[in-house]
């Protein structure tokens, strides 16, 4: 049996042990002479290795020197850089010297990729682009790692990503691979890596070719035209990149759009997707003022009026009102567009001119030649995405669909000038950190609602050109140790044996935290450990401690089954003297609760039941209720060394009612009452210990009074209860009797003899009274 005497023991099984790894190691014959290598650092790395190196391709940045091996066998290690680059001239001719390198990776690496094929294997690993292969014939195979994390990657033309996903570097890369500067930026798993960003060059001059914006892969939005979707497959792809702005569309005739928005240059180059020469300015909104007025110059016939052209003006300022469909300008101009001015190529120009000021202008210049006329109207950029602090209240707003998209804001709307209407809603964070992703409208209000006396947090994005936040999927590890919130947990379990985790809500304070598919193994509450718990065992359990705080879930991977925590059979406690602070229930006996000064509180794990109580003599009983439990502890409450056996609620079954006394006991009664009541015509059996009973666990009811030695030279034995009392009465105030008790099954029971030569007992075996009590004191 296993005797656990203070909680830690229960603890122990508890600890695991960080398993220690080590970096691989090599070891390089060097060749006489320079080797052109770079080392830096008090421990020396290696921090470049000249292509022209005997040892290129062997050695790689990052590696830390170990030890340098003559050719006579001394072994020089401990060195830094100085004494390293020192020692390797020193014994340059040495051609029997080696270098001994630990294969780290270093922090970061720079290289250059030539145009073409790269050979570098890049998938997400752990969350991160990791590199992952390098294919034999790649030209950067002696130069970088496996293992390294893609930082950054830069081509020749200043576009730049930092904190991309693997997905992301590797279509950037298949898109440029006429790039011949293309500079990845590696780091080492263990360093902080950059944070996700895309820095576009200032601005780029690209002419189109022809074709419609579908036709080019390409995808405009935004009140200011921005490439919000460029596929790898596009023509363009390498040049125009998504983020730009397109500040400005050319055309070989003349023809000029300037700050319009993504749906009208869209059907601007649809409507000249047979034109080649258009020409684009592309802008890094972030860098660039844009125009804050869209304009469109296009060039008119010199023969030919408003009629003729398809378009309606009226008002003033003169404003275009109406465009044919088969009007020539159909797609270049909007209704709602002012016309600026007119003018023709000699120089003449007039401006803020009224319809029918501008219709004379049309009538008497026709004829010349270069006519042009310049249409307005005000542009802003819309924002790809928006972070907006709500504070507590109605929002003011409303959403439909999946994901939320705005489609009105009412007046006074927290919104209001902060979120378009159409942008939709990507991530919900609550004020208790509870992060929502992947919504309806209706699962949105539902959680604004639920929240509305508290500050939220809710990213907004463009559709067209933001892509939505996926739900995080958590890598599953072989274990987990994880601290419980108080409260709703939102986490669902399935499993009829051990629970595991199905799902965990968008809203829930674990999500990102714990992955779906995990068993857990322990629940620690209050210093006890809840385990080989079912998904609705654990459910009720989680519920009715959702308000205790410091509760802890240990996680594990559900296919480990050897790994997992699980009760023992049986468990042998030792009870402490006095009160345990425990409430035990039910029949067999299980502990419900502990009041907090409990010394036995985390020596009882939960799941298993009060099979037996042993006291330190052999004296044991089994089979109890809950009242017979509490009875007998009270009784031997001071008495030490008494023992409780546990049993597993699922595996054992309870012993059958039982009590198993000790062969035999000698006891040496005090003088005056000693609290004890015999029955039996034949032989005297305890029937009673009364309470405060100085004989309490010396000996126990049922047993047999064998015989009594008192001092002076009487001795009885084989009594009946009353003899035996008669005897105890008469001797009470005599010091030092000696009683030895025996089984109530013993088979070794002293003969009879009653006969005495003390006086100080009244009386022969003969006199004695059929009306002696049998009780004695």
């Amino acid at each position: 049996r296993i005797f656990l005497l203070d909680t830690s023991n229960l603890k122990s099984y508890q600890l695991y042990l960080p398993l220690a790894t080590m970096a691989p190691s090599i070891k390089i014959p060097l060749p006489a002479g320079a080797l052109q290598v770079a080392f830096i650092g008090i421990e020396p790395k290696v921090s470049g290795v000249s292509p022209g190196s005997p040892l290129f391709g062997q050695v790689k940045i990052g590696y830390r020197f170990i030890e340098l091996i003559l050719g006579d066998g001394s072994i020089m290690e401990g060195l830094d850089t100085n004494e390293l680059v020192s020692a390797l001239n020193e014994y340059s001719d040495d051609v029997n010297r080696s270098l001994k390198l630990e294969m780290s990776l270093p922090a970061e690496s720079t290289v250059v990729l030539q145009s073409g094929v790269h050979g570098l294997v890049i998938e997400n690993k752990f969350g991160k682009a990791l590199l992952t292969r390098i294919d034999y014939g790649s030209p950067l195979r002696k130069e970088i790692r496996v293992g390294m994390v893609v930082d950054c990657l830069e081509m020749s033309d200043g576009y730049k990503i930092t904190g991309h996903s693997a997905e992301e570097i590797n279509d950037a890369l298949a898109s440029s691979s006429n790039d011949t500067k293309r500079t990845l930026v590696l780091k080492s798993p263990e360093v902080d890596l950059s944070p996700r960003d895309t820095i576009l060059p200032k601005y780029k001059i690209v002419t189109l070719p022809a074709g419609t914006t579908d036709e080019l892969g390409m995808k405009l939005s935004g009140e200011i035209a921005k490439v919000s979707v460029l596929k790898n497959t596009s023509s363009l792809a390498g040049n125009v990149r998504s983020g730009y702005v397109i500040e400005s569309l050319k055309h070989a005739d003349g023809h000029e759009f300037r700050g319009i928005s993504g749906r009208e240059m869209t059907a601007c180059i649809d409507s000249t997707g047979m034109t080649e020469g258009r020409v684009v300015t592309l802008k890094n909104p972030k860098l660039n003022k844009l125009p804050s007025v869209a304009s469109v110059k296009i060039m008119i016939p010199s023969e030919g009026d408003w009629e003729e052209f398809g378009i309606s003006v009226n008002y003033d300022p003169a404003t275009v009102t109406a465009i044919h469909p088969d009007s020539l300008y159909y797609g270049m101009i909007n209704r709602g567009f002012k016309v600026a001015y007119t003018g023709w190529a000699d120089g003449t120009e007039f401006e803020s001119l009224s319809a029918i000021e501008l219709e004379e202008i049309m009538k008497d210049s026709t004829g010349l030649e270069g006519r042009y006329m310049v249409f307005e109207n005000k542009a802003t950029v819309a924002p790809s995405y928006v972070d907006v602090n709500l504070q507590p209240g109605k929002l003011g707003a409303v959403f439909k669909g999946t994901p939320p998209v705005l489609t009105r804001l009412n007046e006074g709307s927290q919104l209001s000038g902060l979120v378009e209407i159409g942008m939709a809603v990507d991530m919900l964070k609550l004020a208790n950190g509870a992060i929502f992703y992947e919504m309806d409208a209706v699962e949105f209000t539902n959680a604004l609602k639920s929240s509305s006396n508290s500050v939220r947090e809710v990213r907004f994005i463009n559709l067209d050109e933001v892509p939505m936040t996926q739900k995080p999927v958590i890598q599953a590890t072989d274990e987990m140790n994880i601290v419980l919130p108080m409260g709703k947990l939102g986490v669902m379990f399935k499993g009829s044996d051990r629970a595991i985790i199905s799902r965990v809500k968008s809203g829930s304070p674990l999500s990102g935290i714990v992955p779906e598919g995990m068993a857990v193994d322990i629940v620690t509450i209050e210093d006890r450990d809840y385990m080989e718990l079912n998904a609705n065992d654990l459910a009720e359990l989680l519920s009715s401690t959702s308000e205790i705080p410091g509760r802890t879930m240990k996680l594990r991977d559900a296919a480990n089954t050897e790994e997992f925590s699980r009760l023992p059979d049986d468990i042998d406690v030792l009870l402490p003297t006095g009160k345990l602070g425990c409430t035990f229930s039910g029949t067999p006996p299980v502990a419900k609760s502990f009041k907090e000064s409990s010394p036995i509180a985390g020596a009882i794990p939960p799941g298993m039941f009060v099979d037996k109580l042993i006291m330190p003599d052999g004296y044991s009983v089994s089979g109890l209720s809950t009242k017979e439990l509490v009875k007998v502890l009270g009784q031997f409450s001071e008495e030490e060394g008494r023992i409780i056996v546990l049993k597993n609620m699922k595996s054992e079954t309870p012993s059958p009612k039982e009590e198993t006394f000790p062969e035999e006991k000698t006891v040496v009664f005090p003088t005056g009452k000693i609290g004890i009541s015999f029955k039996g015509s034949k032989y005297a059996r305890i029937s009673r210990l009364h309470e405060g009973s100085p004989l309490v666990g010396k000996v126990y009811e049922g047993m047999i009074l064998d015989s009594i030695n008192i001092p002076g030279g009487s001795e009885f034995s084989g009594m009946t209860a009353k003899e035996c009392a008669r005897v105890l009465v008469d001797t009470k105030m005599v010091g030092g009797r000696t009683a030895m008790f025996k089984s109530p099954g013993s088979k070794y029971l002293s003969v009879r003899n009653i006969a005495s030569d003390d006086k100080s007992i009244g009386g022969s075996s003969q006199d004695m009274s059929e009306d002696f009590s049998r009780r004695v004191g």
